[in-house]
C-alpha cells in the first residue's frame, strides 16, 4: 500500500529528505555500535560487557562535532572515575564498601560540580567500587570496566565518523585548472 499524494506531499514538506537520512543513519549507528561493541566485548571475554555497549550507546550523538565532543568528556570523565575508585581503595584500605562510596562520590561530585561535562566520574567510581567480585581488588575492577568503556565509545565513534564520512561528507572535486588561467 502505498501512501496517498496528499500524504505523502504533506510528510515531506515537513520532514525534508536529508533529515529521513539522518534519522535513519542515526538509529543504524546507535544500534549497529551497542551490538557490536556488546559482541566485541563477549567474544575478548570482558566480565561486565553491557558497560561496552552502554558506552557506545553514551557517546554516540547526532551530530560528529557533538560525538567527538562526548568521547572526549567520556574518556576523561571514565578515566578521572577509574583513579579515584583506586585512590579511594588504596587508602581506605579495610573500610566498608558504604564508606569507600561515600568518598568517592564526594570527590568525584567536586569534580563534576566544577565541570559537569566530567559528571560521568562519579557513576564511574561508583561502578567500579560496586563490580569489585569477591576475592577480587579494586584495580582489577577498574581495569576491567575502563576496557569496557574504552571499547564502547571507540565502537561508537568508529561508527559515526565512518556513517558520517559515507554519507554526510562529499569529497571535494579539484577545481578544473584552464590554461587561460596559467601564468
Amino acid at each position: 500500500m502505498t501512501p496517498r499524494p496528499a500524504l505523502r506531499a504533506w510528510v515531506t514538506a515537513r520532514w525534508p529528505l536529508t533529515e529521513t537520512i539522518r534519522t535513519v543513519a542515526f538509529i543504524a549507528r546507535c544500534t549497529g555500535a551497542a551490538v557490536a561493541a556488546l559482541v566485541i566485548a563477549q567474544q575478548w571475554h570482558l566480565n561486565h560487557p553491557v558497560w561496552a555497549s552502554v558506552s557506545a550507546l553514551v557517546v554516540s550523538q547526532d551530530q560528529l562535532g557533538d560525538t567527538n565532543r562526548s568521547l572526549a568528556w567520556r574518556i576523561a570523565g571514565t578515566m578521572i572515575g577509574v583513579g579515584v575508585a583506586i585512590l579511594v581503595a588504596l587508602v581506605m584500605t579495610g573500610a566498608s564498601a558504604v564508606a569507600m562510596l561515600a568518598v568517592a562520590v564526594g570527590i568525584t561530585s567536586a569534580i563534576a560540580r566544577l565541570r559537569s561535562e566530567l559528571r560521568l566520574c562519579m557513576w564511574t567510581a561508583v561502578i567500579v567500587l560496586l563490580t569489585v567480585p569477591a576475592g577480587g581488588s579494586v584495580l582489577s575492577a577498574a581495569l576491567d570496566r575502563a576496557q569496557e568503556v574504552l571499547l564502547g565509545v571507540a565502537v561508537g565513534a568508529v561508527l559515526h565518523w565512518g556513517a558520517d564520512r559515507l554519507l554526510f561528507r562529499r569529497k571535494e572535486q579539484p577545481e578544473a585548472v584552464t590554461a587561460s588561467a596559467s601564468p
